[in-house]
């Protein structure tokens, strides 16, 4: 990533969001930042696509790190609020071989770390240009 300051990369989040919106990919969107300091910080947030699926998502991150991703989600389901997918990178129990993990209603796969772009193309490729 060659993003080195959370402003920077809150804003890069932030125009890609409204893009969808602009394009009517999306029809409603909610996003909060907390900026914790130059490199560190929170982004949360819900999209409603036009089918009424919905993406939930949240990222922590330090970009002085290797890996600047502390802890994300990235929670898309139907609109019947069923799971769809989930990447995230909490612990589970009993201990997985790798924290990047990818959940669907039948199985839980190794990932690498998703990017926020990477999903949504995902979304958008697979699942609602598919209907």
């Amino acid at each position: 990533m060659s993003i080195t300051n959370f402003p920077e990369y809150a804003r890069v989040v932030s125009d890609l969001l409204d893009n969808l919106l602009n394009l009517g990919q999306v029809q409603r969107l909610n996003v909060q930042v907390d900026q914790r300091s130059m490199v560190r910080g929170y982004i949360a947030g819900t999209l409603i696509f036009n089918d009424d699926s919905e993406l939930h998502f949240r990222e922590f991150l330090d970009l002085t790190q290797a890996e600047p991703k502390l802890m994300y989600a990235y929670h898309y389901q139907d609109g019947n609020a069923t799971l769809i997918f989930r990447y995230d990178n909490a612990p589970h129990r009993p201990l997985l071989t790798q924290p990047e993990h990818k959940h669907t209603a039948t199985e839980i796969t190794f990932s690498t770390v998703p990017t926020l772009d990477k999903v949504l193309d995902e979304i958008l490729t697979v699942f609602i240009n598919e209907n």
